[in-house]
């Protein structure tokens, strides 16, 4: 008879991005490279839902422009618009793990946890691991010790100016502006931003 291990709940978490889009590829990429929570026929599972409406708003898009793709209130493309977006997702996690016993689940989940916590802002957590004679709640909110765990960027003050794991995925802009590196590059005639990119086409052996 085999021995199975359940795990259920939802954890809110708020990734890095400057669009909804990057955002949305940040956590799931985040979400990608984390341990697995393993069973003999199928591991965890994870669900990405985003919150409903938005938390965010900018009046310029995210290349620094007052563009028609922003959005007013009326829901209508202006270039008088916002830029909006929702910083809130929430994973919803299951499983049920075949041929594993509560401790040794319980310890892969924690590891899968704390890793997540370092790359992304886990805010609220509320999952449930039991077996057939054991069980606990995990409950934890915004100043719990997995939100303590978060790496921050390197150009924030908290950071000690490491790059957090997720910051590759982001997009150089150009020096003290929004605008993506290579699209000035590609469309502007900027000295100092041609000279940069061009040194990284050496370093890349891509001349």
């Amino acid at each position: 008879m085999s021995c199975w291990t359940y795990i259920n709940g939802v954890i809110r978490v708020s990734p890095a991005g400057r669009t909804q889009e990057e955002k949305t590829y940040i956590l799931n990429t985040i979400l990608k490279h984390l341990p697995n929570v393993t069973g003999s026929e199928k591991d965890m599972e994870i669900y990405v839902n985003q919150e409903y409406g938005h938390s965010e708003s900018s009046s310029c898009d995210e290349y620094g422009d007052n563009t028609d793709n922003l959005i007013d209130r009326y829901g209508n493309r202006s270039n008088n618009g916002w830029l909006r977006i929702q910083g809130h997702y929430l994973l919803t996690i299951h499983a049920s793990l075949r041929d594993r016993e509560f401790n040794e689940t319980y310890r892969e989940f924690i590891n899968w946890l704390c890793r997540l916590s370092k790359r992304i802002d886990v805010e609220d957590v509320l999952v449930r691991i039991c077996d057939y004679n054991k069980e606990t709640i995990i409950q934890e909110s915004n100043s719990s010790c997995f939100s303590k765990m978060y790496e921050w960027p390197s150009w924030c003050k908290e950071s000690n100016g490491e790059p957090a794991w997720w910051e590759h995925l982001m997009w150089d802009r150009m020096k003290d502006d929004m605008y993506p590196l290579l699209l000035c590059y590609k469309y502007y005639n900027d000295k100092t931003t041609d000279e940069e990119v061009e040194r990284r086409r050496k370093f890349y052996g891509r001349e």
